[in-house]
């Protein structure tokens, strides 16, 4: 017996769903990003209280740890600005191709910007040690990239609960589960397992095994050697991939007759290719150990930053589409 077809009303509200469910998402994800930016501007700032009021005690001078403050200040305001942006909502719409060209123009922008701050940092920290400071461990950028990766992980649970609850598509939910655990996992470990923040002792037996005197996994000594090179090689192979965009054709095909998501939603856009590109440009010299003059060991924490960033962005476009399923 064949199945009947669907009335025109019928498929008017099913676009007329789908299009609302998209809208709501486009708001939630720019509530996210705006939310994302105030709590680690606020976190900034108390960073900077405790280390001005800490400096007393230190008998060194508290007013540096000023600037750090106002920064955090900064980003607070700009978080409400991306709350409240028309630009940020009309540039998560699937519906417009202006916003995808301007999607594919930050992505540029970006990359550009996140290299024009780096060389900015070297001209303007001069001391190598006060460098290595503000970027390694409890410096500004490590508590960026913990902040990326805990709202990543955050977001890829709202994929794999919509997945599982919504979509019925139960291994690809687990699959985001588990993305979500591995995503707070190495977020955990750029914090230290909170040593961090709190300052805690290393234990004996740890610190023995520990390139960096923390509890953490990823510093133990025997991965310290090919921390670097693996960098590189990620980025280089996520950067062909990106490019190359496989067009996976049996998989898609079989997706399409299955009548579910198309397979790009679930795969990072050709226009990510910038912020791969500077983190594999980046990591090949940390990992080559050439142009020691210019690049640093630390500024592998720029590398990884761009790489949890792109990952972060992805994620928030696979949970937007997903808000569209067949793609209409």
């Amino acid at each position: 017996m064949s199945t009947p077809l669907p009335s025109n009303s019928q498929v008017q509200r099913d676009a007329g769903d789908s299009l609302r469910e998209s809208v709501v998402r486009q708001k939630l994800v720019q509530r996210i990003c705006g939310q994302a930016v105030i709590y680690f501007g606020a976190f900034i700032v108390a960073v900077s209280l405790y280390k001005f009021v800490s400096a007393f005690s230190l008998d060194v001078s508290p007013w540096p740890e000023l600037q750090l403050g106002v920064a955090g200040l900064l980003l607070v305001f700009l978080g409400n600005f991306l709350r409240r942006s028309t630009f940020l909502k009309s540039l998560l719409s699937e519906f417009s191709p202006s916003a995808r060209a301007s999607r594919s123009l930050l992505m540029l922008i970006l990359a550009l910007f996140i290299m024009g701050s780096v060389a900015l940092f070297k001209l303007s920290v001069q001391d190598v040690l006060r460098y290595k400071r503000l970027l390694g461990e409890g410096g500004i950028l490590e508590y960026l990239q913990a902040l990326i990766l805990f709202t990543s992980a955050w977001v890829s649970w709202l994929i794999s609960r919509d997945l599982w609850r919504r979509l019925f598509m139960r291994l690809h939910g687990a699959i985001y589960g588990m993305i979500a655990l591995g995503m707070l996992f190495v977020g955990l470990e750029e914090l230290a397992w909170g040593q961090v923040l709190f300052g805690w002792r290393t234990p004996d037996n740890i610190a023995a095994l520990n390139a960096q005197n923390q509890t953490t996994i990823h510093n133990l000594e025997f991965f310290q050697d090919y921390l670097d090179i693996n960098l590189f090689l990620v980025s280089v192979l996520i950067l062909v991939l990106v490019l190359w965009r496989p067009s996976f054709g049996l998989f898609k095909a079989r997706l399409s007759r299955e009548g579910v998501i198309p397979a790009g939603t679930f795969f990072l856009p050709r226009y990510f290719w910038p912020l791969f590109f500077c983190a594999a440009f980046l990591s090949y010299f940390v990992a080559t150990r050439s142009a020691t003059a210019l690049v640093l060991n630390i500024d592998q924490e720029w590398a990884e930053l761009m790489l949890y960033l792109s990952f972060g962005l992805g994620l928030l476009r696979t949970y937007v589409l997903l808000a569209n399923p067949s793609g209409r």
